[in-house]
């Protein structure tokens, strides 16, 4: 198909049709697009597309960035049993159980086999982080294990990658291309690292003094794709540039807005990258071989969770163990990545096996929601008897950066001139709280006056859960605009419903509308100032 338009209409039309199906069923979208991508390749006969290959690249891009957002040495020094024992032993383990099939059974080249057998190692970030965070279970012993373990298989995607181009490279002995790598590693790191921590927050300033969401949004596009393109241009991938990028925001105020505004470039990109992936699967030839794919399925699923189990358990009980072991059993979106970086460096093998193997990583995938629903069911049925997962605090478990709510705050959205009095009282009061602003000049205000104020838009959603606004004391919407403060009541509504809410109006109309919506109290503002007034004149008759 030469029309790239039509080719992007017919894509998103079906997966559009598909992710609905499959969202009542509670599979992932990861899987709806690979669908798509086979279904489409097979009608059209297609393999490779440039032009969406392209596009899907810098789904990549965008998925390293916000990788690179979560990462700090504050969360590695917090989780770092979690991260460098238990991450680096299963992707160790897991990896050389994999070689060795691959060399006994398989007969892989040597280099096809290592990287083989590391991008199998790798989980899922995008689906257990998110069953985690939806069900709000990264507090509990095997959250915190499964997060700590996937933040290392993360970070160790950019040394896989390089890996690949290494193991690509036929021109240069590999002494050379480690001394180019460590060379030009410092330069990346330099400029990008070093120079762009110091200039951020300057350039932000600006950005957000010009209170235009465009070009807040367009700055965003271009420091991420600039870093993209730097690392590129230096012989390395466009992911190293993208993820140091994230490094770099990760230690700003602006670290959860800057999510909330990429997430969706990054959620489509990857819908485009998934559909390529899809466009090498043949449904006949999955039909025709479907036994063999569930067969190496069940063996990806077998061995990945048997090595886990046996690594956890000897730090924790069996049930901790267990629901680790199976939450982290599948394959990942990276495995891809590896697969479609090593395809194009020519380092990969039989195309026919090939297949099988996307296809049964991708049943994994599409397993991993409905075996996270039966963790509980599966666990008693296995263990009768043992300990219980111990709860530990959210933010024990995960250390956010700057610009979060943490456990017994109130949130003040809207940090004007009523806000700044709500949080004088609240001060008095000695009630710790944060406010969240999204005005640019306030909001580098209160910052210069050094108060606790985020960088934000509270109306959205993904913000919200991105500053874990669910474990608020209490939020007080501090807004005039009525429109605003309509949004944001919903929004908070639809994140935390358990939250108290409370918001000032006049309007009686919309004291009615919100008092609606779960959890929020509405205080009439007319009917306070009349009261006041009174009770002065009260006061000063009292006092004649």
């Amino acid at each position: 198909m030469e029309n790239i338009i039509t080719l992007i209409l017919i894509c998103a039309g079906l997966s559009l049709v598909l992710n609905v199906l499959l969202k009542k069923l509670q599979v992932e979208s990861v899987i709806g697009y690979i669908l798509t991508g086979m279904a489409v390749g097979f009608v059209f006969d297609l393999e490779h597309n440039a032009s969406l290959e392209t596009v899907a690249e810098f789904g990549i891009v965008f998925l390293m960035f916000t990788i690179g957002l979560e990462f700090s040495p504050q969360k590695l020094q917090l989780m770092k049993k979690e991260v460098f024992l238990y991450g680096a032993l299963q992707m160790g383990i897991t990896a050389a159980v994999f070689f060795a099939i691959g060399h006994w059974l398989l007969a892989l080249e040597p280099a096809v086999n290592l990287i083989v057998s590391l991008a199998l190692a790798l989980s899922s970030t995008a689906i257990v982080l998110n069953l985690l965070t939806k069900n709000r279970k990264v507090g509990n012993l095997y959250g915190r294990n499964a997060v700590g373990v996937l933040l290392f298989q993360d970070i160790a995607v950019i040394p896989l990658l390089l890996m690949v181009s290494i193991f690509a490279s036929t021109h240069q002995s590999v002494p050379e291309l480690l001394l180019d790598v460590v060379i030009g590693g410092a330069i990346v790191f330099a400029l990008l690292f070093v120079g762009a921590r110091f200039a951020t927050p300057h350039l932000m300033e600006q950005v957000i003094g010009a209170r235009s969401n465009e070009i807040f949004i367009g700055a965003l596009l271009l420091f991420v794709i600039g870093a993209a393109q730097l690392a590129h241009t230096l012989g390395f991938s466009y992911s190293l540039g993208a993820f140091i990028a994230g490094m770099v925001i990760a230690e700003t105020h602006y670290k959860h807005q800057v999510e909330a505004d990429l997430i969706p470039f990054r959620d489509l990109l990857l819908g485009v990258f998934f559909i390529t992936v899809g466009m090498q699967v043949s449904p006949p030839f999955v039909l025709e071989n479907l036994l063999l794919i569930l067969a190496v399925m069940v063996g990806l699923l077998a061995v990945k969770s048997l090595i886990l189990f046996a690594l956890i358990r000897i730090f924790h009980g069996t049930r901790t163990a267990l629901k680790t072991a199976l939450l982290l059993s599948q394959c990942g979106e990276f495995s891809f990545v590896v697969f479609e970086t090593a395809q194009a460096n020519d380092l990969f093998m039989d195309a026919a096996f090939g297949q099988i193997l996307v296809m049964a990583i991708v049943f994994t995938m599409m397993l991993t929601p409905f075996l996270f629903r039966s963790l509980d069911r599966i666990t008693d049925w296995m263990v009768k008897s043992g300990d219980e997962d111990e709860p530990v605090s959210p933010t024990a478990a995960i250390h956010e950066g700057p610009g979060h709510v943490e456990a017994n705050q109130v949130v003040i959205c809207g940090f004007g001139s009523l806000g700044r009095r709500v949080g004088v009282h609240l001060s008095k009061e000695q009630i710790p709280y944060v406010g969240i602003e999204h005005e640019g000049s306030t909001y580098l205000q209160a910052e210069d006056e050094y108060l606790p104020v985020i960088f934000g838009n509270a109306s959205r959603s993904q913000f919200l859960r991105g500053v874990h606004i669910e474990q608020a004391r209490a939020v007080i919407i501090a807004m005039s605009n009525e429109e605003r403060i309509r949004q944001v009541a919903h929004a908070l509504n639809h994140v935390a419903p358990e939250v108290p809410v409370f918001v000032c109006s006049s309007n009686e109309k919309m004291i009615a509308e919100l008092n609606k919506v779960g959890g929020t109290q509405s205080i009439d503002t007319e009917e306070q100032k009349a009261l006041a007034l009174v009770e002065a004149l009260q006061e000063k008759e009292a006092s004649v």
